[in-house]
């Protein structure tokens, strides 16, 4: 599992990277946003931004559980991120449509941020679980409200939300995927994990957000999400595509399927050996016990192969013995005046926050080098 999660991080960053990322200053239409709509589509937009304020929560607690998996762990650091961003639209779209002042969202997420949000379940696995059916629901969550703004004509939040479901979407699959290798080692313990989540799940935030009730029935009214649609577009899409029936039994085809996957992979594990003439053995397949070197899930997504060094380094430790003084000028680099060296500094100054006082001190750098220079000179 730990190389599944590892390998799927992989695929998933590349394609992220390559075909997804979007951004919030550049990519939504913000001049469409419709300053008519209605305080409900307002209310509903403000639900689902109170349950994204608890993301420091949901990152924090779910990494400290995850922490030696490099895989989920690297995953989840994504996950927040694409989520952060998601929190951080609906805010500008609650300004920009005029629905909310600067001092009412501050006072929003000062009621907010006094209730702590704890892990709902204590087993990874139950976790992965878990995030997998609230990502679906916040799938739909979305998708529905798009087709509330689509009616009431506000196509700064049609956009927005639309890139919004696309993650959502994406993230479903991830976990989907995850729980679905479990199955193959363990159908049987895995069901078990799905059917007590389901048996015990409520959406984050429901302890948490003030007035959620009442919130809560302004969802299910306007059709955008509550009891009706978490069975119809959740609940019974989840069980159908892990294979399960509505009363969590696995469906015969597919148990045959993880039956066979289980048998091949414990016969490919097996440490096969012929014997030949001169009384050695060696390996007939490919098992890893047989030490097969393990390929690049990173590699193989950049695709490009490792290059062969004609004497490989025996050892990357610095010894202390190999230290040496600070180079001398700018950020102890030994060439300042080196171009490259510059607009790499340059770059990344300018690309700061604090890219004014940057530039003041690249200024300072260069000024007392040239008076420390003539001071040498003049010795």
């Amino acid at each position: 599992m730990e190389d599944f999660f590892y390998q799927e991080f992989i695929k998933y960053f590349k394609l992220a990277e390559e075909k997804r990322r979007w951004n919030l200053f550049r990519d939504i239409h913000w001049h469409e946003a419709n300053p008519e709509t209605s305080e409900t589509l307002a209310q509903c937009v403000e639900t689902f931004c109170a349950v994204e304020m608890y993301l420091p929560d949901f990152t924090s607690k779910m990494l400290h559980m995850i922490r030696r998996s490099r895989g989920r762990a690297w995953f989840h650091v994504n996950w927040g991120y694409e989520e952060s961003k998601h929190s951080m639209t609906l805010e500008s779209w609650l300004l920009i449509s005029g629905h909310r002042t600067e001092e009412q969202r501050q006072a929003f997420v000062e009621s907010l941020l006094d209730q702590e949000w704890e892990l709902p379940f204590d087993h990874p696995r139950e976790m992965v679980v878990y995030t997998m059916i609230q990502e679906l629901a916040t799938f739909w969550n979305y998708r529905n409200l798009e087709k509330m703004a689509t009616q009431e004509k506000d196509w700064a939040l049609v956009g927005a939300l639309r890139l919004i479901s696309v993650d959502e979407r994406v993230h479903y699959n991830f976990y989907k995927q995850a729980v679905l290798e479990w199955m193959k080692h363990d159908d049987q313990g895995t069901v078990r994990d799905i059917k007590y989540v389901f048996d015990n799940f409520t959406m984050p935030g429901r302890s948490q957000i003030p007035h959620y009730e009442e919130s809560a029935r302004v969802l299910a009214k306007t059709g955008i999400y509550g009891p009706r649609e978490y069975i119809k577009l959740v609940k019974n899409p989840v069980l159908e595509d892990l294979g399960l029936d509505k009363e969590f039994n696995l469906m015969e085809e597919r148990e045959a399927q993880y039956a066979a996957a289980r048998a091949a992979r414990t016969n490919g594990l097996m440490r096969e050996q012929i014997v030949i003439g001169n009384g050695h053995a060696v390996p007939k397949n490919t098992s890893p016990l047989n030490g097969k070197p393990l390929a690049s899930p990173l590699l193989e997504a950049i695709g490009i192969e490792a290059k062969q060094r004609a004497q490989p380094d025996t050892s990357s430790i610095i010894l202390p013995g190999d230290a040496k003084e600070p180079l001398p000028g700018s950020r102890g680099m030994e060439n300042l005046d080196n171009d490259l060296d510059q607009q790499v500094i340059v770059r990344g100054d300018e690309l700061s926050n604090n890219a004014d006082a940057m530039r003041e001190e690249r200024r300072g750098i260069r000024s007392n080098r040239m008076k420390n220079d003539r001071l040498r000179r003049n010795k």
